[in-house]
């Protein structure tokens, strides 16, 4: 790094992201910290990079509040699904999830053709993460300054071209995957990530050669 690099000023995103230890910050401490519902410091930040928002139930914020307690923190995780493609299996499974691990007991559907979990406790995250690559699903990337998730206006039951399109999609999703083997290490116990799996239609592949 030049001298002229080291005084540029960086935003606050671009100086946590490189203090990070590539993205991983300080993470998993936060994880075990069972005085807290929340992530500390950078880590509210950098849980973005693997797909979450740190948020609380503010209908109940004044309450907790008066009880001196803390706001019930809880994290928003929204999936990587280029084109917005999903499996009945799937689809069953984050079902499953939703009813018996989310404090609304829902799913919910988004303009960027993908979805997302609401209400999520700490003590049910890596869970979550474990979850979703069970069944070839991620959510790295997709909140921050990132490019969150791929959209493409196509179905890949149409025809070739629609196909060629979705493949497109998913390529795109999976070269814009930050470099770097955080992700896995923090919520797959180090496991590789499974890729974000098409469903099986005649010419529809996806790359399998990923780093994370």
């Amino acid at each position: 790094m030049s001298e002229q690099d080291k005084n540029v000023k960086l935003s606050d995103n671009e100086r946590l992201k490189r203090e990070s230890n590539f993205l991983r910050g300080t993470i998993e401490q936060d994880l075990k910290d069972e005085i807290t519902g929340g992530f500390t410091a950078d880590n509210f930040q950098l849980i973005r990079f693997h797909g979450m928002y740190q948020q609380d139930d503010r209908d109940i914020r004044g309450e907790r509040a008066k009880q001196k307690l803390e706001p019930l923190h809880n994290v928003m995780l929204r999936a990587r699904m280029p084109g917005g493609i999903i499996k009945p299996e799937q689809w069953l499974a984050i079902d499953k999830f939703a009813d018996e691990k989310t404090s609304y007991g829902s799913i919910r559907l988004t303009t960027r053709q993908t979805f997302q979990f609401h209400g999520v406790l700490k003590p049910n995250i890596k869970g979550m993460h474990q979850m979703l690559n069970s069944v070839g699903i991620d959510s790295i990337a997709t909140a921050g300054d990132v490019n969150r998730n791929v959209l493409c206006t196509t179905n890949p039951v149409e025809s070739e071209l629609h196909q060629e399109a979705y493949d497109w999609a998913a390529k795109i999703s999976e070269h814009l995957l930050p470099k770097t083997k955080a992700y896995a290490e923090i919520w797959l116990n180090g496991e590789k990530a499974e890729t974000t799996e098409a469903v099986s239609y005649t010419h529809l592949t996806l790359p399998t050669n990923r780093e994370v």
